[in-house]
């Protein structure tokens, strides 16, 4: 059993290492600034290597 992992922000980033760690049944909590969700993208941009974990723990959901 894993410790719990406290993720800070809600980007692009935070997301994916919160997905990845979930992925292999870390506990994750995220946490972020905005008191509320929001339907509007907080990205202008995502990096290329963000992208392609994203892209790679998806493939191998």
């Amino acid at each position: 059993m894993s410790k719990p992992v406290l993720v800070v922000g809600a980007g692009p980033v935070g997301l994916t290492m919160a997905a990845g760690l979930a992925r292999y049944g870390t506990p994750v909590r995220v946490v972020d600034r905005l008191p509320v969700r929001t339907i509007q993208s907080r990205a202008l941009a995502i990096c290329n290597r963000p992208l392609k974990a994203a892209i790679n723990h998806a493939a191998c959901l």
